[in-house]
């Protein structure tokens, strides 16, 4: 870990001397003390992520003059409660890894990112999709959905194309191939899109994920296919915002109902420094009695630009022998049981 940082200071330190060239160093710490319970498990938990995942990363850009530049990202996740990469065991660059030309036409990036899907959703969540507390985590589970693939926020091997920022109507395309050499070569494969209006104060989004089994290592055959659409949209005032999404998730086995998630979220600006959130989700499957709502209520205090305390609840409530589970608290299988977290923590950026 130690030879890491190090090696990667260097590179910084050497990218910055060139004058055509421009590095950042950029991260979040955050952990927060909570208590977890579900059933008869109850635990008292340090952890990280809580307000915003736990990373450090680097980011260039050179400007290769006619409005073209070249970038690249280059970010890696902590588990900054213990010291160590996430995931285990030591930090690698997990969470991004790309490279791209932006232009007047938009950009072209290839490597490891973010889907389009999951940019669509996460910015019309309250609470950031896949933060700790965010109840749209719900959109990940497969509880009466066997073979559905979980949604994937990433994915490697990713070719993306991006219309311009800032210019309201925008379209965000991405096809990762599976690489398989054997069997069928969509094994593995993951498509996804966005089209959407992104113009302050207004949000509006819909959005397209198809994700097939198998991987490289283990091609199949005939993949099956899950499939993920969205709809989404948001308001972002001075002193009040509002979220909400539509989603659905299905996979193209006989027999597995397809499932519908409806979300809505607020945001109470109190002051320039303390915020209210809030935010609820539904998860149902069709022809299926089980079901989950999960909601979290948080309170942010900004000590800083960069620093700031928070608190949360979340609550999941497990219907008719459901047994998904939340900020990893573990929900025994079949059971039924609810699952709450409630904890405060500080953030900081850097």
């Amino acid at each position: 870990m130690r030879k890491t940082v190090a090696a990667l200071a260097a590179l910084v330190a050497c990218a910055g001397a060139s004058a055509q060239s421009g590095v950042n160093m950029y991260g979040t710490v955050d952990m927060y003390l909570g208590h977890a319970k579900s059933g008869t498990y109850s635990s008292t938990r340090q952890d990280s992520g809580g307000n915003g995942a736990s990373l450090m990363g680097f980011r260039g850009t050179e400007d290769l003059g006619g409005g073209w530049s070249a970038r690249f990202v280059l970010e890696g996740g902590l588990d900054s409660d213990m010291g160590t990469g996430n995931p285990l065991p030591a930090f690698a660059f997990t969470r991004q890894s790309s490279l791209g030309l932006w232009g007047p036409w938009g950009a072209v990036e290839m490597g490891r990112m973010y889907t389009p899907m999951f940019h669509a959703v996460a910015r019309a969540d309250a609470f950031g999709l896949g933060t700790v507390f965010s109840p749209m985590n719900l959109a990940a589970m497969v509880d009466a959905q066997p073979g559905l693939r979980s949604f994937a926020p990433r994915a490697n091997n990713l070719l993306r194309y991006r219309t311009p920022l800032g210019q309201g109507l925008y379209t965000d395309l991405a096809y990762a191939p599976g690489e398989a050499g054997a069997l069928s070569q969509r094994s593995g494969a993951l498509y996804s899109g966005s089209l959407g209006w992104a113009l302050q104060p207004w949000y509006v989004a819909y959005a397209f994920q198809r994700a097939y089994s198998g991987s490289a290592a283990a091609p199949v055959a005939d993949p099956e296919k899950s499939t993920y659409q969205s709809l989404s949209a948001a308001y972002r005032g001075a002193q009040w915002q509002f979220f909400g999404t539509l989603a659905r998730s299905d996979v193209n086995r006989p027999g597995v109902g397809a499932a519908h998630l409806v979300s809505l979220g607020t945001v109470w600006n109190v002051s320039l420094q303390s915020r209210l959130t809030f935010a609820v989700v539904q998860r149902k499957v069709s022809h299926s009695a089980r079901s989950q709502r999960a909601s979290t209520l948080g309170y942010d205090y900004a000590l800083s630009k960069r620093t700031a305390l928070y608190g949360r609840w979340l609550h999941l409530d497990n219907r008719a022998n459901s047994s998904a589970a939340l900020a990893q608290i573990p929900v025994a299988a079949n059971s039924g049981d609810s699952a709450r977290l409630i904890a405060v923590g500080v953030r900081h950026d850097f």
